[in-house]
């Protein structure tokens, strides 16, 4: 059996595409994120309102294999997502 790699290509890097890069990173396997605009979750950067929170607790929120640190407040605001976004992006080397 011949074993065949294939590039994995992640469309879009909101909290969906970031969790996959994240998976795979995990697992070892090389992907790359194309992103249009010019930084992760931009929605929530760059076009949420900053009273903006998550509306589940963080405990149905979290990132594969990342939960929020328990500091945080049940319902997350914008900022403190964005932070745990940050992070996790660093912790999986995305």
């Amino acid at each position: 059996m011949q074993i065949i790699e294939v590039p994995v290509v992640i469309v879009g890097a909101g909290p969906a595409g970031i969790a996959t890069a994240g998976c795979l990173n995990k697992l070892r396997i090389s992907n790359i994120v194309l992103e249009r605009d010019d930084c992760p979750v931009s929605l929530w950067r760059k076009r949420a309102y900053d009273r903006l929170k998550l509306h589940l607790g963080k405990d149905f929120c979290s990132l594969p294999h990342y939960p929020f640190p328990s500091d945080f407040p049940n319902f997350v605001p914008r900022v403190d997502f964005l932070r745990y976004i940050d992070s996790y992006i660093a912790h999986f080397n995305i």
